[in-house]
């Protein structure tokens, strides 16, 4: 039995509806992908998955050729017919937090078993990037549609991965066992325990008393006490994440005044809170994405501003002096990110120094996830976007609708990214989208964390990129 510790708990077992990136992580072990992201080379490459292959001449009309030697966990067939239902099933259903996932997609036929053909809205160098991530699970057509619907089927979802589905103990742990069918081979392990520890003191402990093998979001003070312990040891790795301070723009809130968000941007030491709470195991920044990410934008991790005297200044110019101080709400989760609830107590010290009054409240995760949907957070929230692909995914959120903010500019950019003509003047354009947030303070960039698991001695794992903890990915030594 393999037996990982998370931060929190999965917040769904549908792959089209949580937008979390340590649900998804769960999620890769029951079903799979039509292509694998892999950055074992230092960027993103495209290998197969359920496709063997995929071709297009004009980056509009596309041909997906499917494994023929899948089944559901159920004994069904796996079929084109699968995947056109999940594309579809993403574009009708609204309320699904993906709903977007598959937005370019025009039309999507499927001639045969193993054959899926799909037309684009215009030319789009980014598909394959559908197909992997939040959303990008392959679900069942007939084993949804017998179920009655998504409440049903759920209930026991199907998958093709190499782990199936056994019971899920809601706040507690996900439960799956091996899939003797399963077309890559012989699963490793027999069960996979995916338990819910959010206090990290207790995530250590049982690391360390070895009741799970791996667990993440080690605090950097507990690196040295794992490696010095008998079976167990820490593992630090690069991760495609940033943690940014998103920020409520509307004319009601004291952030709809640029001067206060500048000023936010101004009074925050990046560089002491990568240095003293996070002990080095980051860089900062005042971008979104990091180096390995196709459009990362350089300049904004070099442009790093930390001028509290000047901070002070356009607080003052915007109206507060004295006992009149502008008040700001920071909202945290604690246990989700290494030290998440740390960094925002360190920027709240820095926004008090400068002139404000500061109230940090932290949540659980699924209470924060809640709140993310609901748009009831205050004037700033922590996010750690993860589980990207490219920058351009930028351009997908709904800046109206969770910042109250707006710019014909970037949406000029969004339009034009996608018609884009090349790969260098797709990612210019990214870039110039990141300057534009990043200048009109809607999300302010604090750092790129590395990720700090802890590790049994009983298993070999290193770490990924994406943060994903697929089962197959972990071996015995």
């Amino acid at each position: 039995m393999l037996t990982i510790a998370q931060g929190n708990d999965i917040l769904s077992l549908d792959p089209a509806n949580h937008g979390n990136n340590s649900t998804e992580s769960a999620l890769v072990n029951l079903y799979d992908y039509l292509v694998n992201k892999d950055f074992s080379q230092g960027q993103l490459r495209f290998t197969p998955r359920l496709a063997v292959s995929w071709s297009s001449d004009d980056n509009i009309h596309w041909t997906f050729k499917l494994r023929d030697d899948v089944y559901w966990h159920n004994g069904d067939k796996f079929t084109a017919q699968d995947v056109k239902f999940t594309i579809e099933r993403s574009q009708q259903d609204k309320k699904l937090i993906s709903a977007a996932k598959f937005r370019r997609i025009k039309a999507v036929e499927a001639p045969d078993e193993t054959t899926l053909r799909i037309e684009t809205d215009g030319p789009d160098t980014l598909l394959l990037h559908a197909f992997v991530g939040n959303g990008a699970g392959i679900l069942p057509k007939a084993a949804f549609e017998k179920a009655g619907g998504r409440e049903e089927f759920f209930k026991q979802p199907v998958g093709t991965g190499p782990y199936a589905f056994k019971r899920w103990v809601k706040s507690d742990r996900l439960v799956l066992a091996k899939n003797p069918r399963w077309w890559g081979g012989t699963p490793k392990w027999d069960d996979v325990v995916i338990r819910a520890i959010p206090e990290t003191t207790t995530r250590v402990a049982e690391l360390l008393t070895g009741g799970v093998d791996i667990a993440v979001n080690i605090p950097p003070e507990d690196i040295a006490r794992l490696n010095d312990n008998k079976g167990t040891r820490a593992i630090t790795f690069d991760i495609a994440r940033n943690l940014a301070l998103h920020v409520r723009t509307g004319k009601d809130r004291v952030t709809g005044d640029p001067r206060i968000r500048e000023a936010i941007d101004l009074a925050i030491d990046r560089d002491a809170i990568v240095k003293q709470v996070l002990e080095g195991h980051g860089a900062p920044t005042r971008g979104f994405f990091p180096p390995a990410i196709p459009g990362f934008a350089p300049d904004l991790s070099r442009a790093i501003r930390f001028d509290p005297e000047r901070a002070k200044a356009l607080v003052r110019e915007a109206g507060f002096s004295g006992n009149k101080r502008p008040a700001i709400r920071i909202s945290t989760p604690s246990g989700r990110y290494v030290k998440d609830r740390e960094i925002v107590e360190a920027v709240a010290g820095y926004l008090d120094d400068v002139g404000f009054r500061t109230q940090v409240e932290v949540l659980d995760w699924t209470v924060y996830n809640n709140k993310l949907v609901g748009d009831g957070f205050g004037e700033l929230y922590l996010w750690g976007m993860g589980s990207y692909t490219d920058a351009s995914t930028l351009f997908v959120d709904n800046f109206k609708r969770h910042y109250d903010w707006s710019d014909e500019r970037f949406e000029g950019l969004a339009a034009s990214v996608r018609q884009a003509k090349s790969e260098a003047e797709r990612i210019a354009i990214s870039q110039k989208g990141q300057e534009i947030v990043a200048e009109q303070r809607v999300r302010i960039g604090l750092l790129f964390p590395q990720s700090i698991y802890g590790v049994s001695d009983r298993v070999v794992y290193n770490g990924r990129f994406d943060e994903m903890i697929a089962a197959e990915d972990v071996a015995r030594p």
